[in-house]
């Protein structure tokens, strides 16, 4: 055992350092440092180079201007017992930019999520062409934003009394984000000397839908469902490979032409709103708060722990797997990070020990769903957003299930390791050994302890606890431990910016999606449907999970809480389901998405890194689905496992 723990601890610090992330891609993020390497035709290239910089810095700058007034709001509030009135108003002002900023850098660095499963099985030629139309959908929705974003701020009037700003600057971001896309667009197939037609051609496609459908009407679709064409539009979009935003957002403006009951202005402006909810502002806290422990090196301190806990145990390099990730969940709320970050420490120190790549990957991908369970969950402040429901309580209701889904992961790599003869029983270390791992990891346990124990007992907001966790991970990295300079600081600030981005667009773009399902009452036709087959709780619980199972086969974490939360919640509520134990069973549900094809992120993320196949890694995750499926009946059908402790400690 401390062979294995120093072998943890010698690791080059280059996979310690710096952690690159991935957020709802199948590939390890690509960093705003390295869009800068791609070489093309020189015209092409300076001109995107330029765009690069300029945009990233003032993204960044906005970052660090949200993390600077809200620190000084906490520090005020608490400190001296006094709060800046216009902190809150301009902090989600920046947000609205920040999000704005990173979507066509998002396209440079291809970090929009989208399903590619029908791409990969076509030949080139079908390649091709479903890229040049999905590049028209993007094109198209930038134009029709652009548009949207323009009227609104014609038609938007007064000013915002906190901050002493006309209104329609809060949205003057909108055109110029969506120009500098069209830009990115045009010219990214030219610096790199490839399928350089494509942009140009999809965008003179796209200029022309928009006059023969929106200007001149030539074609019409007016009188139609709207739910219906909204649905078929984003199916279409989603096949055609378009990002899941752009498609949620095109299949909005598609079903306004069907009835007009939501003009281009308003769509735009339910987008922003949904997007700057002040609970939000903890999404970017929380993920700059987890890269910067990557880049510090202190996630490290967290492995080494858990070797000391469970690295005698059969299979031992597995079950350290499993509770790191149960660790490093209660400071990142990170799934694709906790990932990317196992895929590079652990995975290589597995094979090396003996365990097949395809059971390390697997083991990895299973166990990177706790933190998207485990608080701070990002997953779960994403289904407050949607919901209305307490953060706290779905923090807090997070603990119990969590904890069972660590036991069933290490029962069963105890099981699997016995039948291939992974890993042996090792010597237990020495409690001197184990209480210096933990005195190690220490200031990072503290920081998860203050985070629940701050949100539960209502000391500060999640989104206040979100900017402590990255002042104090920066104070740690940079200067406790000088594990980065300023240049490493800067580029995962950049890196954070656009992860919190994408996450932020894709909640917003959910926000006209979910008004035209409820003002066409898809959700009552559901309810009516499902309580027409049983209106028994437990039987509606099944169909549920099945439900979810199934959109989560394809579906992002993210988007399938913004899309199935408001169809499903109020059915389960209705029929006396708690709604904080099913927001829990919603995204237990659709983190096993990710573990499952055609889509399985998490999968393709380890498998990425890793350079294993992922058809064998797939193989290989069938023990651990099973005993993650076990968890969620668990989950599902005894409710005190989430519940239990709000109860304990005297909430619900």
């Amino acid at each position: 055992m401390p062979s294995a723990d120093s072998n943890l601890q010698n690791q080059s610090t280059e996979t310690g350092q710096g952690e690159e992330t991935a957020i709802g891609r199948a590939l390890p993020l690509v960093g705003v440092e390295q869009i800068e390497t791609v070489h093309g035709r020189r015209w092409a290239g300076r001109i995107l180079h330029a765009m690069d910089q300029v945009i990233t810095t003032i993204l960044t700058c906005c970052l660090i201007a949200l993390i600077a007034v809200m620190f000084a709001n906490v520090v005020g509030r608490y400190v001296f017992s006094f709060s800046l009135t216009w902190a809150t108003e301009f902090a989600q002002w920046l947000f609205i930019g920040v999000i704005f900023l990173a979507i066509p850098v998002a396209h440079r660095a291809r970090m929009h999520l989208s399903l590619t499963f029908l791409t990969d099985r076509l030949p080139a030629s079908g390649k091709a062409f479903l890229a040049l139309a999905s590049d028209v959908i993007v094109a198209y929705t930038t134009i029709m934003l652009l548009f949207g974003g323009q009227q609104l701020m014609e038609l938007i009037g007064g000013v915002n009394h906190v901050l002493g700003l006309p209104i329609w600057i809060k949205y003057a971001v909108i055109p110029v984000s969506c120009i500098a896309g069209l830009v990115y667009l045009a010219l990214r197939g030219f610096d790199a000397d490839r399928n350089s037609w494509r942009g140009p051609l999809a965008i003179l496609l796209s200029v022309a839908v928009y006059f023969v459908i929106n200007r001149y009407g030539w074609i019409s679709i007016e009188g139609g469902q709207p739910a219906l064409v909204m649905g078929i539009a984003f199916a279409t979009a989603m096949v055609l490979g378009a990002p899941i935003s752009f498609a949620m957002l095109f299949s909005a403006f598609v079903a306004n032409q069907a009835s007009g009951s939501m003009p281009d202005p308003a769509v735009v402006q339910s987008m922003v709103n949904g997007s700057s909810k002040f609970l939000l502002l903890a999404i970017p806290f929380f993920i700059t708060a987890g890269t910067l422990m990557n880049a510090g090196g202190l996630t490290r301190r967290l492995m080494d722990f858990a070797f000391s806990l469970v690295g005698h145990f059969r299979g031992g390099f597995a079950q350290v797997n499993v509770v790191s990730s149960m660790l490093y969940g209660g400071i990142s709320g990170s799934s694709y990070s906790e990932a990317a970050l196992g895929s590079k420490l652990l995975v290589p120190q597995m094979v090396r020990h003996g365990y097949s790549a395809e059971f390390s990957c697997a083991i990895t991908a299973a166990s990177s769903i706790l933190p998207n369970i485990i608080p701070p969950s990002i997953a779960l402040l994403i289904l407050a957003a949607v919901s209305n429901l307490s953060v706290g309580e779905l923090w807090l209701a997070g603990v119990g299930p969590g904890l069972l889904i660590v036991v069933c992961l290490m029962v069963t790599v105890y099981v699997v390791s016995r039948l291939r003869g992974y890993g042996e029983a090792r010597e237990r270390v020495s409690g001197g050994q184990r209480l210096r791992a933990f005195m190690r990891a220490g200031p990072v346990l503290v920081l998860a302890v203050i985070i629940l124990g701050g949100i539960r007992f209502g000391i500060v907001t999640p989104t206040e606890a979100g900017v402590l966790a990255v002042i104090y991970s920066w104070i740690l990295g940079m200067f406790a431990y000088r594990a980065y300079g300023l240049r490493e600081l800067w580029r995962t600030l950049s890196t954070s910016a656009i992860e919190a981005a994408l996450i932020g667009l894709l909640i917003g773009v959910a926000g006209p999606f979910a008004f035209i399902l409820v003002s066409e009452q898809v959700p009552q036709s559901i309810t009516g449907f499902m309580t027409g087959l049983s209106d028994n709780p437990v039987v509606a619980l099944l169909i549920a999970n099945a439900v979810m199972l199934f959109f989560g086969t394809f579906l992002d974490i993210g988007a399938g809480i913004l899309i199935l939360t408001p169809l499903l919640l109020p059915l389960m509520v209705e029929m006396g389901v708690d709604p904080i134990h099913f927001g829990l069973i919603v995204v237990v549900n659709l983190m096993l998405g990710g573990l499952t094809p055609p889509v399985g992120m998490l999968v393709f993320v380890t498998g990425t890194i890793s350079k294993t196949p992922v058809h064998r890694i797939f193989r290989a995750m069938y023990p651990f689905f099973a005993a993650l499926v076990v968890a969620l009946l668990i989950v599902t059908f005894v409710p005190a496992i989430s519940l239990g402790l709000g109860w304990l400690i005297g909430g619900r």
